[in-house]
């Protein structure tokens, strides 16, 4: 087990999905001390009162608009609910009780299957004091050993302020066989490129131009890229074809996408940099039983850092009101410049937890800021 950084008690909880029922483990490092197994067990009869209570999926109304009146993290009293049984369901007692120690927390979460879809940073630990996961700790996703253990290729990591590469919107337009769209299907918006959006010293493609999987091969490999945000059209894979999940590029107009399968056979040819962010349709592969996915393609590429979304979420022009995933893209990016990462992000998200205590609104729910989910590989920096 890998500490993040400083002082602190660093948890490993472990939970795979056994039919209705879910395994457990809970392993535990002090200031000092070497991981060790401390409990774990088998909590039954949790599929589904979980999965029914997180109906994260955005609907359409009848005119084309993002639906979220009835969505279980945009609604506030569906969402206190859904963190409050989340956190009764699936959090171990034996965690609770080391998270009210006064210091600092990590917990690395290895959650497959229907499990990875659970907002985490969102669970309830105190329902009464309407305390989250995320005020606790510092959290992170974990992933087998054995895809670091096994990557080909690490990136060196270079000063995060330096030069990075931004794909935005790189796929069609409209695509009528898979549904997928733009984000952005005019030009891109002034909170994106303006002042306060991306750095002026990234290159932003494929700007006025297509790009497809073999100009992107090019362009990464023909920089030192200290960072790589892709935000834009992603296919998810399946629990038969994780390699299937792709980003999506397009060729003379046509969708050229960039499988995780073609990524992880030849990683060489798309390079990573060692901070890595895909935003787009859920870009997290853990729900399924095989790690093969856009995650695991990044890391094997040379990432130390991988930031993705566990879910679909609502483009911003059919959203009623604000910019919330254009927002949550930033946020990412400007996370991503800094010296600790992780918790860059955590600010920014426990600032929108805040705010949706105060004032619940759609754009401050945890439909966008508990999207989120980073890996941070061993030796990949401060967290």
């Amino acid at each position: 087990m890998t500490l993040i950084a400083g002082r602190q008690a660093v948890w490993r909880l472990t939970l795979e999905p056994m039919g209705a029922h879910v395994a457990w483990s809970l392993l535990h490092a002090g200031d000092t001390s070497p991981a060790s197994a401390i409990a774990g067990g088998v909590i039954r009869d949790s599929r589904d009162a979980v999965t029914s209570s997180l109906a994260i999926a955005p609907r359409r109304s009848a005119d084309g608009q993002i639906d979220l009146s009835r969505n279980s993290l945009a609604d506030p009293i569906l969402e206190r609910a859904t963190a409050r049984l989340l956190g009764a369901r699936l959090l171990p007692p034996v965690l609770l009780e080391g998270l009210r120690e006064n210091r600092r927390h990590t917990v690395q979460i290895a959650a497959r299957g229907w499990l990875a879809n659970v907002p985490w940073e969102a669970v309830s630990i105190d329902d009464r004091a309407n305390l989250r996961l995320i005020e606790r700790a510092v959290l992170v996703s974990a992933m087998s050993p054995g895809i670091e253990a096994t990557r080909a290729r690490s990136a060196i990591p270079v000063d995060p302020t330096a030069p990075g590469l931004v794909i935005v919107d790189a796929g069609p337009a409209e695509d009528g066989i898979t549904g997928e769209s733009a984000i952005y299907p005019g030009r891109l918006p002034a909170e994106l490129i303006g002042s306060g959006g991306l750095a002026a010293g990234d290159t932003v493609a494929p700007g006025k131009h297509v790009m497809s999987a073999a100009e992107a091969a090019r362009t990464l490999a023909g920089g030192t890229w200290s960072r790589l945000l892709y935000l834009g059209q992603l296919t998810v894979g399946s629990p038969e074809r994780p390699e299937a999940a792709a980003l999506v590029f397009q060729r003379h107009g046509i969708r050229d996408p960039l499988t995780a399968g073609m990524w992880l056979a030849d990683p060489a040819r798309w390079p990573a940099p060692a901070r890595v962010a895909l935003i787009g349709c859920g870009s997290d592969d853990a729900r399924f039983t095989e790690a093969g996915g856009l995650p695991v393609a990044a890391i094997n590429a040379g990432a130390q850092l991988v930031t993705w979304t566990r879910w679909t979420l609502p483009a911003d022009r059919l959203h009623s009101s604000g910019l919330p995933t254009t927002e949550l893209a930033l946020a990412v990016h400007h996370a991503h410049r800094s010296e600790s990462p992780i918790r860059a992000l955590r600010d920014w998200q426990l600032e929108k937890l805040e705010a949706w205590k105060a004032d619940p609104v759609q754009e401050t729910s945890p439909l966008y800021w508990a999207a989120l989910t980073s890996y941070l590989a061993p030796g990949g920096g401060r967290g």
